[in-house]
């Protein structure tokens, strides 16, 4: 329980009803530098906001070295995997520098949008704020979740929260291959971009540096599909062109 969230930012101009739902959610998280946080598919259980210190964003595509993604600061956000209900974490986290942050599990955080959506609407759109600028659409993505998660609720109440969604798996797809990308462009000067999920078919675009490369088949079907098919095994990768 963090009793002093209401001094905390971004969360100073709550009002008292929902701060009163919040609190009990979160708590606090103190690691020295070179603490891992988590790793690349280790379980998402909780989305950190980072109040002091540094983290580093790791991904390991597949067939590939480890890298450094991008860094996050303090007033950053982290480990959205856990809040979109993705099992596992798509990249991994090491403390850069003595860290302070609260965190709350995705899971609470997601049945407070379900049984309180006035007060998840507010806390996610806070905490979406704070993303960083390696996810691109985060606030889209996050009000497309929630928007999801309201309507499940006025159909078939909580319990529908315990079964992921399509609309969240295409939230947790289109993160995964902005990752994939960054990889794709730091090291070879292509890029993939998401076009359509349609069931389990996932229709994906190679650009740069990968057009009109004799090794697109290869990009696409190692380290795209074979990358996805880590968190997501049952998804068909396919090229939409």
């Amino acid at each position: 329980m963090l009793e002093e969230l209401h001094t905390l930012p971004p969360f100073e101009d709550l009002d008292d009803e929902v701060l009163r739902l919040v609190e009990p959610l979160f708590e606090r998280y103190v690691r020295a530098a070179g603490t891992v946080v988590f790793e690349q598919g280790d379980p998402a259980l909780y989305l950190y906001l980072l109040l002091r210190g540094a983290v580093t964003i790791l991904y390991k595509p597949y067939d590939g070295p480890v890298i450094n993604l991008s860094q996050v600061s303090a007033g950053g956000v982290f480990g959205w995997s856990a809040v979109v209900g993705n099992p596992t974490y798509t990249s991994g986290t090491v403390a850069k520098e003595d860290i302070e942050a609260i965190r709350i599990r995705g899971a609470k955080l997601r049945g407070l949008v379900v049984h309180h959506p006035e007060a998840g609407r507010v806390i996610l759109d806070k905490l979406a704020g704070k993303v960083s600028n390696r996810w691109k659409d985060a606030n889209r993505q996050v009000r497309d979740l929630l928007e999801e998660a309201i309507s499940a609720e006025k159909e078939k109440g909580a319990k529908v929260m315990a079964t992921p969604r399509d609309p969240a798996k295409e939230i947790q797809l289109k993160a995964l291959i902005e990752q994939v990308s960054a990889y794709i462009e730091q090291f070879h000067g292509g890029s993939v971009e998401y076009v359509s999920l349609d069931g389990n078919r996932l229709s994906v675009r190679l650009g740069g540096a990968c057009l009109g490369c004799p090794l697109l088949p290869s990009t696409l079907h190692g380290w795209v599909a074979g990358t996805i098919h880590q968190f997501f095994p049952e998804i068909e990768v396919v090229s939409a062109e």
